[in-house]
C-alpha cells in the first residue's frame, strides 16, 4: 500500500532533486516534501514545505533530518553513510540503500567492487598519498600518462587529474588516498540508466552517448540514443545484468561506460541516482529518469522507458570569466526556435563551469537535432551582472 500522506526527504536540494519533484507534481497527493541542503535557497526550495540547512556529511544532521521523513531520496552520493544505515534500521526507506552508497561514494571501494564481480574496468592501483604515488613512478611501477582520482568527494570532474610525468606528480597530484588508472584510448563514451522497482521489475533506458567538454571534463551534450554494433551491445547487456544482480535492491543506476579502440566496453563509474546523462528523457522518453526514480522510491510500478523521438541535451554552464549574480543571454532567442525545451535550475549565482541549466532539442533525426544544438551553443551565454 502506497502511503500518500508520507514525508519525503531530499538530500541534497540541487537541480536533480528539483527535476524529481517537478516530475512528481502530476501525481502528488498529500505528501510533504522537505529538503536538507547547505543553501536555504537551493533549487529544490521553491517546491519544499521546509528546507533544513546543514551538511549532508554530518552524522547528527543527517540523522535528525531523516527522523522527520518516511522516505529519503539522495540526489547526491556524498552523504554520511552511518547515519543512513541507522535510519534504515529505524524503518526509514532510503534510496539508494546505504550499503550501495558506501561502495559508490569511495572510488577505491567502487573499483574493487568491479574487480570482485568480474565487471570490466580500467587497470588501477590504490595509493595512500602523493609520496606513495611518487615512489611508484620512480620505481617504474606505472606507465604515463595515468589518471589520478581521489577516493572521496570527486564530483563533476573534481578530484580527477591527468598525470603525464614525475614532475606532474610533484606539482599537480592530489595528496590524498586515490586510485591511479591507466589512460584508456577512448573512442566513445556512453551511459546506461537502469534499475528495479520495489516489486522487482527491472527497467532499462536506451543507451545514451555522452560528449564531454575538453577542458572541464563535464558533459557538454547527451544524445537520447546511439547506434552500436552487435558486439558492443552484447558487452553492454552483460555488464548491465551483472550490476543489477550485484545491486539487488530497488533503485536507479546510471552506468558510465567507455568504448576503447580495441572494441572493449569498460565501466568508468556508477551513479546511484538520476544522472546528468538522462536529462533528455524529460522530453525524449515516455517516462523520464526523474519520474522513474520517484516511482521507484514511492512504491509505484516502473514506467515506460522507450524513446518518443530523437533528442539531444546541451548543458548550460557558467562562463569561465564570470562569478556573481547570474545573467542569462540569449534565452529569448533560443525559445523562438522550434522543438526547444529550456530548463533553468533557479540558481541565484553563477561561477565558472557551474551547471545552471540545460536545453533539450527534439527532432525527427539526431542529425536534425545536432544542427539546432550548434546554433544554441552560439546563442546562449551565462554571465554575471
Amino acid at each position: 500500500m502506497i502511503n500518500s500522506s508520507q514525508t519525503i526527504g531530499f538530500i541534497t536540494g540541487g537541480q536533480l532533486g528539483q527535476m524529481m519533484i517537478q516530475s512528481f507534481l502530476p501525481f502528488k497527493q498529500n505528501e510533504k516534501i522537505i529538503v536538507l541542503d547547505g543553501n536555504k535557497n537551493c533549487p529544490c526550495a521553491p517546491y519544499a514545505n521546509e528546507v533544513f540547512t546543514g551538511s549532508s556529511k554530518d552524522f547528527n544532521t543527517v540523522l535528525e533530518f531523516g527522523k522527520k521523513c518516511d522516505t529519503i531520496i539522495l540526489e547526491f552520493e556524498h552523504v554520511n553513510v552511518k547515519a543512513l544505515k541507522e535510519l534504515e534500521n529505524m524503518g526509514k526507506k532510503v534510496f539508494c540503500q546505504s550499503q550501495y552508497i558506501k561502495i559508490i561514494q569511495n572510488k577505491g571501494l567502487q573499483k574493487d567492487f568491479y574487480t570482485e564481480n568480474n565487471i570490466p574496468t580500467s587497470k588501477y592501483i590504490k595509493i595512500k598519498n602523493k609520496q606513495a604515488f611518487l615512489e611508484l613512478a620512480e620505481n617504474k611501477k606505472i606507465i604515463f600518462p595515468v589518471m589520478q582520482k581521489t577516493f572521496l568527494d570527486g564530483y563533476d570532474g573534481g578530484g580527477v587529474t591527468k598525470i603525464n610525468s614525475i614532475e606532474d606528480i610533484k606539482t599537480k597530484a592530489f595528496d590524498a588516498e586515490s586510485i591511479i588508472e591507466e589512460c584508456i584510448d577512448i573512442t566513445r563514451e556512453f551511459s546506461l540508466i537502469c534499475g528495479r522497482d520495489q516489486n522487482g521489475n527491472e527497467f532499462e533506458y536506451p543507451l545514451i552517448e555522452q560528449f564531454f567538454h575538453e577542458k572541464t571534463n563535464i558533459v557538454d551534450c547527451i544524445t537520447s540514443s546511439c547506434e552500436i554494433n552487435i558486439n558492443t551491445q552484447s558487452q553492454v547487456d552483460t555488464i548491465t545484468k551483472k550490476i543489477l544482480k550485484s545491486f539487488s535492491g530497488a533503485g536507479l543506476w546510471a552506468i558510465e561506460l567507455f568504448l576503447d579502440k580495441s572494441g572493449n566496453v569498460l565501466v568508468n563509474e556508477i551513479a546511484p541516482r538520476v544522472h546528468n546523462s538522462g536529462h533528455q528523457s524529460i522530453e525524449g522518453n515516455y517516462c523520464s529518469q526523474f519520474e522513474q526514480y520517484m516511482r521507484v522510491a514511492l512504491g509505484y510500478s516502473a514506467g515506460n522507458t522507450k524513446e518518443i523521438k530523437p533528442s539531444i541535451t546541451l548543458n548550460l554552464l557558467g562562463d569561465e570569466n564570470y562569478t556573481g549574480i547570474v545573467k542569462y543571454i540569449g534565452i529569448e532567442e533560443a525559445m523562438k526556435m522550434k522543438n526547444i525545451f529550456v530548463h533553468l535550475y533557479g540558481k541565484k549565482t553563477t561561477k565558472p563551469n557551474r551547471k545552471m541549466g540545460h536545453v533539450t532539442v527534439t527532432g525527427e533525426t539526431l542529425s536534425e537535432c545536432w544542427e539546432t544544438i550548434e546554433t544554441l551553443k552560439n546563442t546562449i551565454k551565462i554571465i554575471s551582472e
